[in-house]
């Protein structure tokens, strides 16, 4: 190898030798740079395995009154309510009172026109008085028949024509009184009276109308006591019993509370609907309430006061024990709980003993939850 050479090469190993020590210097200042910043970044913490909930999974307890009730609804009528009906075929003559006005019980309604039933009268009172004069003269030769008969002047038959005469005339004027009566009774139906207190709900006829026998005339409402004929369903009827107490709320008068009761349950369920009619009695003393009005509310079956309060769905059933699991810090404790009173009407169940207000308890059914399970809520 020639000297030219070999200082051509001798060039060439110092340039490799120096452009790798500069590699490696800048690929150990990279390496410390890394190192320098996992020291200086946080380390992780440990990482949370327990159960983490929301807030629509749990609930909190809270003193409550609570009740449980089973729903009532229907119309109100009028517990005492009449329909006067004409008693006589005539025309109506006067009529003395509106729609709406308050009456009395025998007050004067209507009159209907007499002239026809006078008449009627007239004829039957001319007949009786006849028939009286007859069985008179039957009675008469009865009483000659028979002492003429002992005297062996007559026979048997004429006494017998004499007694049989006097039997039918007496029997004529029993029949011709009847009549009379009758027609003195038609005469008097003539006038119209209320058959109870209360208010004229309806006037069916006019003057100068004629009316047939039975036709109704008037409608009175006595809005003392109001009726509510609710429709139950069948499964919650042997809950309910007569006298229970009822509150109900009607339309049109807004929070306020009517409070009544159970006056009667029906025996036997309407076909179709298999509901129970249950009827309600309603003191209406103000006369505010008025027929046809709806109203709703419920029967109080039971109810406690102050109790902790919280979902059914908070309960679990473990070993034949009613238990909820309830925050304690970090971790879930098992409370075996004791119920006070279910089926409430906002669907919560008072807890007597094992819950205090203010605790929050897991409200998700299905979870497998056990005591001391770590837990917490999130975002907190």
């Amino acid at each position: 190898m020639t000297r030219i050479t070999k200082i051509g090469v001798s060039v060439l190993a110092l340039a490799v030798i120096a452009g790798g020590g500069l590699y490696a210097m800048k690929a150990r200042q990279a390496a410390k740079a890394v190192a320098t910043a996992e020291e200086a970044a946080p380390q992780p913490q440990g990482r949370f395995t327990g159960l983490e909930f929301s807030l629509a999974d749990l609930a909190e307890v809270k003193a409550a009154d609570l009740r449980q009730a089973v729903r009532l609804s229907g119309t109100l009528q009028p517990f005492n309510q009449s329909v006067v009906r004409a008693e006589v075929a005539a025309v109506v003559q006067e009529i003395t009172v509106r729609r709406g006005e308050r009456v009395r019980k025998g007050q004067l309604l209507a009159r209907l026109d007499t002239a026809d039933l006078a008449a009627r009268l007239r004829e039957k009172q001319s007949n009786l008085d006849s028939a009286r004069s007859a069985l008179n003269l039957a009675e008469i030769n009865r009483n000659k028949a028979v002492t003429l008969t002992q005297r062996g002047v007559k026979s048997q038959t004429a006494l017998d024509e004499a007694e049989n005469a006097w039997r039918t005339a007496r029997a004529n004027v029993a029949a011709l009184e009847q009549q009379v009566t009758m027609a003195k009774k038609a005469l008097n139906d003539a006038a119209i009276y209320a058959p109870i207190d209360g208010l004229v709900a309806d006037r069916m006829v006019n003057p100068g109308e004629r009316v047939a026998v039975d036709a109704k005339l008037f409608a009175i409402a006595d809005l003392d006591v109001m009726e509510v004929e609710a429709l139950v369903p069948a499964r919650d009827v042997p809950q309910l019993k007569v006298g229970q107490p009822v509150a109900l709320r009607v339309e049109g008068f807004g929070d306020r509370i009517f409070t009544g009761h159970i006056e009667r349950i029906n025996p036997t369920a309407q076909s179709g609907s298999r509901s129970i009619p249950v009827f309600i009695l309603l003191p209406n003393p103000e006369h505010v309430l008025r027929g046809g009005m709806f109203g709703s509310g419920e029967a109080v079956l039971a109810e406690v006061q102050n109790a902790a309060a919280i979902p059914a769905d908070a309960l679990r059933d473990e070993a034949g024990e009613t238990v909820v699991y309830v925050f304690a810090g970090d971790r879930l404790e098992r409370r075996k709980v004791t119920i006070a009173l279910t089926g409430t009407t906002d669907g919560r169940v008072a807890i007597a003993e094992g819950l205090k207000p203010g605790e929050i308890a897991v409200a998700t059914p299905g979870l497998r939850l056990s005591d001391g399970l770590p837990a917490r809520i999130a975002g907190r």
